[in-house]
């Protein structure tokens, strides 16, 4: 309730009484005002729908197509020494599923899929530059036409590719998630599996170039190595000439005539001790009887006969004297005969001994020509082994420079192999498809209802708008018209 009063000189001030107006937060006022811009409403949401259905006509669809590679943090263990090794750590993996997320999104892939997509050529992805001077100046004056020499048409292309591309790692997994946006839905699965494909190839052309240049890099240093090896080998050599130093088999002549003097002079000793016993045994058995058994080197085929014959000539004289009696003329013939057989067998014997004295005599001439030998062939080891000292020294220098020129030409080999080898353990686990519904813009069934509710709400925000300012004035005028009858009264 409003008191308007007004004090007038020499008369009572007059008290107005006006109408009392409901809240305006009243749930009745705002639904009257809601009817009564019901048609607001109506048209509003008919509007907000037609919109949509326009801009659902107008703006070009777009489909998304995706691959999903997994990237193995441990390589194939296709050769033992790999130029690149991994060797990933227990965290490390995470590190290196994300490094392989930035070389997707990189230019050299992007390039490679922009060349073999032909995308430069393509007006989805460059879009030509109008025709119309005067556009074409405003968006030069805001800023918004790029200066020439950024119009190069792959450039244009790879910044457009770039912002229709995603690239994710699913939380907790080595799986990568490429995403193309394109127009065309067989265009989007093509460029995705590009991607792929550009992807492994950039992967393998960097294993090549860090193979190339390793194998490069140790070619360089086989030429210095190789140089080191033949100096080694020269230095050897004049060392073994200067010092007389003749090797054979890798040991030195000294060395292997020592060994086979050691084991001759044994021989020779062993001959000559047998010689020796064989040459006493036959002095002893000189003065033996003819009768008595001789030892194996005195049993010659002259010396069986001789007393093969002795043995027959006193068998029979043992006859004769038994018959005839040791005093017959014919035991003289007998015994004469004996006598001469003893003789030839004694002859047989020191000729025996004879030939036994001679072999003695070379063999113990044979071995002191050996223990001569001997000990010159020690006096030469002796001077051949302070000398060897500093052969060694030599041999040992080369023999280093020699391992590591061999490990570097080994190592020059398996790199240069590698180049051809790709050891990564990245697969795509998913290849891209042409996609069935779009990406953007959504689906009608999600736009129209969503334009509907955006409709209803903005008629209802106007309908409860004008009916805000309908009432508003119903009061201003209630509030003049009792003060206008207070003045005609007066008047």
């Amino acid at each position: 309730m409003f008191d308007f009063s007004t004090r007038i000189s020499g008369e009572q001030p007059v008290r107005i009484v006006l109408p009392e107006v409901a809240p305006r937060n009243d749930t009745k006022v705002i639904l009257r005002r809601l009817w009564r811009g019901r048609s607001f409403i109506a048209l509003s949401a008919l509007f907000m729908v037609a919109v949509a259905v326009a801009l659902l006509g107008l703006i070009p669809p777009r489909y998304t197509s995706s691959i999903q590679i997994l990237v193995d943090p441990s390589d194939l263990r296709v050769v033992e020494n790999d130029v690149n090794a991994r060797q990933p750590q227990a965290d490390s993996g995470v590190s290196i599923a994300e490094s392989q997320v930035r070389v997707i999104q990189s230019d050299n892939v992007l390039r490679r899929v922009i060349a073999k997509m032909h995308l430069d050529q393509d007006d989805e992805f460059v879009l030509p530059d109008g025709n119309n001077a005067t556009l074409n100046w405003i968006k030069g004056a805001l800023g918004m036409l790029p200066p020439p020499g950024s119009r190069n048409p792959v450039n244009i292309a790879l910044d457009t590719l770039q912002n229709r591309l995603s690239v994710r790692r699913a939380e907790r997994t080595f799986v990568i998630d490429v995403s193309v946006q394109s127009r065309d839905p067989e265009k989007a699965a093509q460029i995705a599996n590009a991607i792929g494909d550009a992807y492994f190839a950039e992967e393998a052309a960097a294993r090549t170039d860090t193979a190339r240049r390793a194998s490069d890099a140790l070619a360089g240093r086989l030429a210095s190595l190789k140089r080191d090896v033949e100096q080694a080998e020269d230095a050897v050599v004049r060392y073994r000439e200067d010092h007389k130093l003749v090797a054979s088999s890798g040991r030195l002549l000294t060395d292997q005539q020592l060994g086979d003097l050691n084991q001759q002079l044994v021989t020779a000793s062993i001959k000559t001790a047998e010689a020796k016993a064989r040459l006493d045994q036959a002095r002893r058995m000189r003065s033996s009887d003819p009768s008595t058994a001789l030892p194996e080197m005195l049993q010659s085929l002259e010396m069986q006969a001789l007393r093969q014959q002795y043995a027959t000539l006193s068998r029979n004289t043992a006859e004769l004297a038994t018959r005839l009696g040791e005093r017959h003329p014919a035991m003289a013939e007998q015994y004469a005969q004996q006598r001469d057989l003893q003789r030839l067998i004694q002859r047989e014997k020191e000729r025996i001994i004879d030939t036994t004295q001679k072999d003695y005599d070379r063999a113990a001439a044979s071995e002191a020509a050996i223990r001569g030998s001997l000990d010159r062939v020690k006096n030469e080891t002796a001077s051949s082994d302070r000398a060897y000292v500093g052969l060694r020294e030599l041999e040992r220098t080369l023999e280093a420079r020699r391992g590591v020129y061999e490990a570097y030409l080994k190592r020059a080999r398996e790199a240069s192999e590698q180049e051809r080898l790709n050891t990564t353990n990245v697969r795509i686990i998913s290849a891209a498809t042409p996609a069935r519904q779009r990406t953007f813009p959504p689906s009608p069934k999600i736009v129209l209802p969503l334009a509907l509710v955006l409709g209803l709400l903005l008629g209802g925000a106007i309908a409860l708008a004008l009916g805000a300012d309908s009432d508003r004035r119903q009061t201003q005028r209630a509030s003049v018209r009792p003060a206008a009858s207070f003045r005609a009264a007066d008047a």
